[in-house]
């Protein structure tokens, strides 16, 4: 695995841009790479460029960060939808409303049908494609119901399903 001063170093060389790289590393070199460029080309002066990589490692860091979010969301998404049939089987109302709030879905008829809780998957897939740009939001609430299940506080988990039913009923959005 390559570091960031690393890429900077082959980015500063004017190197090909190495293989197997993140997403936010290729913008990360391909970025410095072109700065380095008009700095050695006198398109760009020292102070300029100095000022530009400070606000380019910013950008890289968040993306960094939303990056991961992305990943974990991705990952959750992935154990969600191999349990989707027995949530959606599920008597428990809570776990029900878990998968609404999740999904973005409200209905209050959750299938019993074998062919459509298949259909509901696949439209949990679709779902979750529309909502990449909103996993932040998501993983946050995630995060905190965790953390609030780690500490076994299952009050702080009802009060943060609730906050976030609230918060999506006061947007008037599907927003979860």
């Amino acid at each position: 695995m390559i570091d960031t001063e690393q890429l900077e170093q082959l980015a500063a060389q004017d190197s090909e841009m190495p293989d197997n790289l993140s997403m936010p590393d290729q913008l990360l070199f391909l970025t410095l790479r072109t700065l380095y460029q008009n700095y050695h080309s006198g398109a760009v002066n020292r102070d300029r460029a100095k000022r530009e990589k400070s606000r380019i490692y910013v950008a890289y860091n968040n993306l960094k960060h939303e990056y991961k979010v992305v990943e974990h969301h991705q990952e959750i998404n992935k154990r969600l939808t191999h349990n989707i049939e027995d949530i959606f089987k599920s008597d428990c109302p809570h776990c029900k409303k878990l998968i609404r709030i999740f999904t973005g879905v409200e209905r209050k008829d959750i299938p019993e049908d074998i062919k459509e809780v298949n259909a509901w998957n696949e439209r949990l897939r679709e779902l979750v494609k529309e909502r990449s740009d909103r996993c932040s939001e998501l993983a946050s609430v995630i995060d905190r119901v965790r953390w609030a299940l780690e500490k076994n506080d299952i009050e702080r988990v009802r009060e943060i399903i609730n906050d976030t039913c609230r918060k999506r009923a006061d947007s008037n959005t599907d927003v979860p």
